[in-house]
């Protein structure tokens, strides 16, 4: 029987677990958080990731609430540019035992469209203009149809863009995880404090949250990591490289980014463009994604 705290296993057993009303079936990837699983809805055969936290903070109180809070925000989203929500809650303690310790009982777990193509941080890099365009497009009409809804992202990068087919073929890119955004609203703000305002990708954080000043957050803290993309996206790298963590807050604090030397010919105007986005107080960047647009 797994209780929590237990360390996960590797596997699930044979067959898999039954989780609600689905099988998880192998893990795909593990993260710092949560484990995500490669799973299906036993009745309809349908495809699915799951995401389930881990470790000890997926047990405190205040994170369950705020997570619930966050999965009811970005479960009511419908944009193609953002990976749908199936399905939220936590895991019994019938689906830990039928896991032999591969999950823990207690903890949340999210159910979302499987992108089975990966993310962009496995590949799919535009290699021209027009594609970089497309992709930067989408995903301000994504951006823009959670921050209208009051869900801020908080952790945009590589490897949260997944990458989909639609039903001709052609290649589509979703926003996924939003673990770390919230519904700006009154019932959430109870539980935000500076650990939960610092989260992100320290190479993709803008300034704000860097200070954990969760107050002044809001739709231009996304725009600042989508400038952060958008540089790596043609630079092959984020706009700023350091090994301690001092040092990159100093960075995106202080430091302007270095000059951008992309292998392909962009739009006249795109330096500049990602020159606002990068902008070190919000009031001087896009403030809404359409702006961007």
């Amino acid at each position: 029987m797994a209780h929590p705290g237990d360390k996960l296993t590797d596997q699930p057993p044979p067959g898999g677990v039954k989780l609600g009303a689905f099988q998880l079936l192998e893990p795909l990837a593990t993260g710092a958080m949560a484990r995500v699983w490669r799973g299906v809805h036993r009745r309809s055969g349908l495809p699915v990731a799951v995401k389930v936290m881990t470790g000890e903070v997926a047990r405190a109180p205040a994170y369950a609430l705020a997570f619930r809070n966050e999965a009811e925000a970005v479960a009511r989203l419908r944009h193609q540019a953002i990976v749908p929500v199936y399905d939220f809650g936590d895991v019994s303690v019938s689906t830990a035992r039928q896991s032999d310790g591969a999950v823990e009982a207690g903890v949340p777990y999210l159910v979302m469209e499987l992108a089975a193509e990966g993310s962009l941080d496995r590949g799919h890099v535009p290699s021209h203009w027009q594609a970089l365009k497309s992709l930067l497009l989408a995903l301000l009409g994504g951006l823009g149809h959670a921050h209208a809804r009051g869900v801020i992202h908080r952790d945009l990068k590589p490897g949260n863009v997944l990458v989909t087919r639609d039903g001709c073929g052609a290649r589509r890119f979703k926003l996924a995880d939003f673990g770390l955004a919230h519904a700006r609203r009154d019932d959430a703000v109870g539980v935000q404090h500076a650990s939960w305002a610092a989260s992100g990708t320290p190479s993709f954080m803008a300034p704000e949250q860097f200070k954990g000043e969760w107050r002044d957050q809001g739709p231009w803290t996304d725009l600042y990591a989508l400038g952060c993309l958008a540089y790596a996206l043609v630079t092959g790298r984020p706009p700023f490289q350091y090994d301690e963590l001092q040092q990159l807050a100093h960075a995106h604090l202080r430091e302007a980014p270095p000059r951008l030397q992309t292998d392909y010919e962009v739009a006249h105007g795109f330096e500049g463009w990602v020159s606002v986005l990068l902008a070190k107080t919000p009031e001087d960047r896009f403030l809404r994604a359409a702006d961007a647009r």
